[in-house]
């Protein structure tokens, strides 16, 4: 190989290298090897008050001068009337088993009498009967997890009345009537070991019954709520309930918690009072549900002290109306947005085109606080308007109000929001 032949391939192959390495560096310059993306979705938060809540109702004893063992014909949380009987009396305990049984039974029989007479196949889904059923066996396994096992028994019957009536819609049953000349069978078999009752208890007043009384059901005065302190909720005791008590009437549907507060929070509950906007409790160990209260009053005897928060609720089932001392979570200010990474927040300038009176575009710049948005296989700035600040993250208003965005853009529901990248700009190509 001759000289001049080796200086054209050695020239060659470095020009080759110089190209290469001049193609590197603008890809290098221009292009991402790679960014980590996040969903802007929408999310909300509330702020919450941890405390301890003591639950305050109308309540009035129920009565018996009578002895003999009781069997209730009503069942915690049921609705009363005033002279109803709620209760017999018997000579034994046995006597009153086998009533509690036929009680029971009669029940049963009624709703598989009623499932048979009004049962269409084409007006009940199977969707809602399975619904149905995993309520039933979420109340029950609630129940007897809070130890609450009478209550849990009723939850068992409907349940058992839940799995008929999905065989009805499935067809695996059209009618009950074996099923219910057995429990007629069962109960005349009862009755006739069982002595009728030898006396009857009546409810003194129309409204929720409980069979067991705590002994606080005197210790607030309803008239005198107004009175009641941090001081005087934390001295509240119990009162002794006397044998011949066996129960107690709920007499009013509303309800109330009284829970201490800080001085920093009543400055909130004071707005939302004001506002008479309605507010959120949860009640862990009584029930999954939230339940819409009002502010009743804040008593607090200066702006510096806590005060005891008083909260009205007409919400009532058999686990609110036996409640008493209980953990509270109240809800009060919520806030909604897309939820974005605090890790995605950075700043940059932003353009917007005017034009003045004569016509003439002009182009104007302003640095804010935004995101960069994949659209595609390009990175785009946009400005965000936070409305709640966490810890690692934050809410963003998608609509915010007029004025506040500088070119009127901001982050959209599902935008593909970095998180994580190098040399971020807008315009970026990404791969």
């Amino acid at each position: 190989m001759d000289k001049l032949l080796f200086k054209r391939i050695l020239i060659g192959l470095l020009s080759v290298l110089i190209l290469a390495y001049l193609v590197y560096l603008f890809f290098g310059a221009n292009f991402s090897k790679s960014v980590e993306t996040e969903d802007a979705v929408f999310n909300k938060i509330s702020d919450t008050i941890y405390s301890n809540g003591f639950i305050i109702r109308d309540e009035s004893y129920v009565s018996n001068s009578m002895s003999g063992v009781l069997s209730y014909n009503v069942s915690d949380g049921e609705d009363v009337s005033a002279g109803q009987n709620i209760a017999d009396i018997y000579k034994n305990e046995t006597d009153a088993v086998y009533r509690q049984k036929i009680h029971s039974i009669d029940n049963q029989i009624k709703k598989l009498k009623e499932l048979s007479d009004s049962y269409h196949k084409d007006s009940v889904s199977l969707e809602a009967a399975d619904s149905q059923i995993a309520n039933n066996i979420y109340s029950f396994l609630y129940d007897v997890n809070l130890g609450k096992l009478s209550e849990a028994k009723s939850y068992n019957d409907e349940l058992l009345l839940s799995i008929c009536e999905r065989q009805m819609i499935t067809g695996e049953a059209k009618e009950f009537s074996a099923k219910i000349e057995s429990l007629k069978t069962e109960r005349d078999n009862l009755c006739d070991n069982c002595s009728e009752s030898i006396g009857a208890v009546a409810a003194n007043k129309a409204g929720y019954f409980i069979t067991k009384p705590d002994g606080y059901e005197e210790s607030v005065n309803l008239k005198k709520l107004n009175k009641l302190y941090p001081n005087s909720l934390k001295k509240l005791s119990k009162k002794t309930v006397f044998s011949n008590i066996v129960g107690k009437v709920v007499t009013s549907p509303q309800w109330y918690i009284a829970c201490e507060v800080t001085a920093d929070d009543t400055v909130n509950l004071a707005k939302l009072q004001n506002s008479g906007e309605t507010i959120y409790v949860m009640i862990p160990s009584v029930t999954s549900e939230k339940l819409p209260v009002k502010i009743h009053m804040i008593n607090q005897k200066s702006k510096k002290d806590s005060a005891v928060l008083i909260l009205s609720c007409d919400y009532m089932n058999s686990h609110i109306a036996s409640a008493r001392k209980e953990n509270i979570e109240i809800s009060t200010v919520t806030y909604s947005g897309l939820k974005v990474s605090k890790r995605a927040i950075h700043e940059n300038y932003v353009t917007k085109e005017t034009e003045d009176k004569e016509g003439n575009i002009k182009v104007k710049k302003k640095k804010v606080q935004g995101v960069y948005v994949q659209h595609g296989s390009e990175l785009i700035f946009k400005q965000i308007y936070i409305t709640y600040s966490g810890s690692d993250y934050v809410l963003c208003n998608p609509t915010p109000p007029e004025g506040i965005l500088f070119n009127g853009k901001t982050v959209e529901l599902y935008d593909r929001v970095v998180i994580k990248g190098d040399n971020l700009y807008d315009g970026k190509i990404i791969k």
